[in-house]
């Protein structure tokens, strides 16, 4: 018992916002450092006795329940297992989250557990859909401008309501409140499950940041209880070769001149540009000019280095139709975009073929997990203004979750974060 007050004394005081991490960290801490697998994840089986367990890295694990095994429910937001519940495996469902306590096999296939901590499935969506209303009411996010440690002040170029060329963002400096909660992305992945505690320190300029707390009546500060903050890049390259079967893509940076191998996974998103909107992101990568239009192809070369990307604003699903009249223009959300977009898949690639790839900083420098691929990019790739390096998405911003939300920027506590 004392064992299991540890855990959640840390697992659920921030839950709508941390549980998966507070779970994965509190697990490490709690065993032997040699066990690799952690069992914490989502129930997807369940057998007499048995049930199949979806761990958040990925690999599925058989938990073996012996009888009269300890099962508690705690509730989303609860700060002791004084509110937790005992109750029976059989009330166990499939899609609630557990974290299991006991040995994993030597084949890390399977586990037997000690005692089970369930946080239900219906529960855990009430308190996402409420969080990600709290971070649509009181979130602010954009590219970080300026970092100063010693005033833990953090200057943001926020999107405006309305972006158009050479006024897409306005500054808001963003003071951090005492205890503030700092979160960090980390390389090769935007799952919430993997980001780890972060300081200031690690805030560079270019980086994104997405914060909860308390805009000034002038919108030019903001107080920030919690943050989150990444290193995203947009890479110009064109195709090499693709490897459906290993689910990779091998590209010629265009800004390297080097070779990079771009992996997808199941969160990647594959999309083709329409002209429409290929041109329209052009028009405001290239900034305001007389000649500029819908049509507008911008100068410059092709060679564009890896550029960090935004997060997506605030707006309702539906607000990017005003302003450009492009899907997702308005709020800056980039999913909402790619929801318009044509599919695209790596067999229909050909070698040469222009593409953006919109990742996270890579754990190696010529490997990078996906975020998005995108393809009818060419009128992107000619627009930076001559000199620039930079591969910008216009209007639109990668988004990365809403308060810890997925990839779609409006979700709740899930796999990806604020």
């Amino acid at each position: 018992m004392n064992r299991m007050k540890s855990i959640l004394k840390w697992a659920v005081p921030c839950l709508a916002l941390t549980l998966t991490i507070a779970f994965a960290r509190l697990y490490g801490q709690a065993t032997a450092s040699e066990q690799k697998v952690r069992p914490i994840g989502v129930v997807t089986a369940i057998q007499p006795q048995q049930l199949t367990l979806r761990t958040d890295a990925g690999p599925s694990l058989t938990v073996n329940l012996p009888e009269g095994i300890s099962v508690l429910q705690v509730p989303p937001g609860a700060k002791s297992l004084k509110q937790a519940a005992k109750i029976a495996v059989s009330d166990i469902s499939i899609g609630d989250r557990i974290l299991i306590i006991g040995p994993v096999s030597s084949d890390e296939k399977s586990i037997t557990a000690k005692s089970v901590i369930v946080m239900s499935k219906t529960a855990l969506e009430i308190a996402r859909e409420a969080e990600r209303l709290q971070w649509e009411k009181n979130g602010i996010a954009g590219v970080v401008k300026s970092v100063d440690p010693a005033t833990k002040e953090i200057t943001l170029a926020v999107p405006n309501p309305q972006p158009t060329p050479g006024d897409p963002t306005h500054s808001v400096i963003v003071t951090l409140a005492p205890n503030a909660s700092m979160l960090r992305y980390a390389p090769d992945s935007v799952k919430f499950s993997d980001a780890q505690p972060g300081t200031i320190d690690q805030i560079h300029v270019g980086d994104q940041a997405r914060a909860l707390g308390t805009k000034s009546a002038d919108g030019t500060h903001f107080t920030a209880e919690k943050i989150v903050s990444g290193t995203f890049r947009n890479i110009g390259a064109t195709v090499i070769s693709t490897d459906a079967a290993q689910d990779t893509i091998t590209v010629k940076d265009l800004a390297t001149g080097k070779p990079l191998l771009v992996r997808i996974n199941a969160d990647s998103r594959l999309h083709e540009l329409t002209p429409q909107v290929a041109n329209t992101i052009a028009m405001f990568n290239a900034g305001p000019s007389k000649n500029a239009g819908p049509d507008h192809q911008g100068t410059g070369q092709g060679g564009e280095t890896p550029r960090r990307t935004g997060f997506e604003g605030h707006g309702r699903p539906g607000s990017g139709q005003q302003g450009s009249g492009m899907p997702g223009a308005q709020s800056g959300n980039f999913e909402q975009m790619l929801q318009h977009m044509p599919p695209l898949t790596l067999s229909t690639l050909k070698p040469g073929e222009p593409l953006i790839v919109v990742s996270t900083e890579g754990a190696k420098p010529d490997q990078v997990t996906a975020i998005a691929v995108l393809s009818g990019v060419e009128p992107i790739l000619r627009a930076r203004p001559k000199g620039s390096k930079e591969v910008a998405l216009g209007p639109w911003n990668m988004s990365v979750g809403g308060g810890g939300g997925s990839t779609s920027g409006t979700g709740g506590t899930g796999e990806t974060g604020p």
